[in-house]
């Protein structure tokens, strides 16, 4: 029976990764903040099969010199379409404990800073899955700002403005995707107490933790 539950959790791992991916930090330059997608399709930390809709979108973030970019109906188009994650960094699970309580302790290839923010999310995902409705929306907020402020900076620009819709509609498609997989009943039963992260930083990121503190103790409308 514990193998549907670890088959969940991989099943959920791509979709942090992506996630991590394209997460935005309050320090970054506005060029970089608008450029991640094409960064993430160019020099993949997780490698999206090379189908026609990953082409279509590749076309929408890259448009050919002199092209003008993509109108409001290609977003419209890509909206329907959902990248299929190919391959990504494989996820271990490193010590399984079967006492009570559960004990699980998972690691990642790799060391990278997205494969550390991903190996977080997870942890935060797994502690109560039915909570990710409360935090992960809370949490992508503060990127959609930081976005929309680069954008504010180069209004001119309307391709890197296009490409930051696009990042936003990707970071959407995946944060739908975990919410629809926290449904599964098998995650909702392992309800692990502690999760170790083996060789990533100990302290969860200061932005995982306010956004899962918010939704535990959420403010009075």
């Amino acid at each position: 029976m514990l193998g549907w539950h670890f088959a969940a959790i991989h099943a959920a791992w791509p979709h942090l990764l992506v996630l991590a991916a394209l997460r935005t930090h309050q320090d970054e330059e506005p060029e970089v903040r608008v450029a991640k997608i094409l960064r993430l399709l160019e020099e993949p930390t997780i490698y999206f099969a090379r189908d026609r809709d990953w082409q279509q979108w590749y076309r929408a973030l890259d448009p050919v010199h002199g092209e003008p970019p993509p109108v409001d109906e290609t977003i419209g188009d890509l909206a329907e379409r959902e990248l299929t994650v190919l391959r990504a960094p494989q996820l271990t699970f490193e010590r399984i404990k079967l006492d009570s309580p559960l004990e699980i302790a998972v690691a990642a290839a790799g060391s990278t800073g997205v494969v550390i923010y991903a190996l977080h999310l997870l942890c935060a995902f797994l502690r109560d899955p039915e909570r990710i409705g409360g935090w992960l929306p809370r949490l992508v907020t503060g990127w959609h700002k930081a976005r929309r402020d680069a954008e504010m900076v180069r209004q001119g620009h309307r391709v890197e403005v296009i490409r930051g819709l696009l990042t936003d509609l990707l970071i959407k498609q995946n944060m739908s995707r975990l919410m629809r997989l926290a449904q599964n009943p098998e995650l909702q039963d392992l309800h692990p107490v502690q999760v170790t992260l083996v060789g990533a930083e100990d302290e969860t990121p200061e932005d995982i933790r306010e956004a899962w503190k918010r939704s535990a103790n959420p403010q009075p409308s």
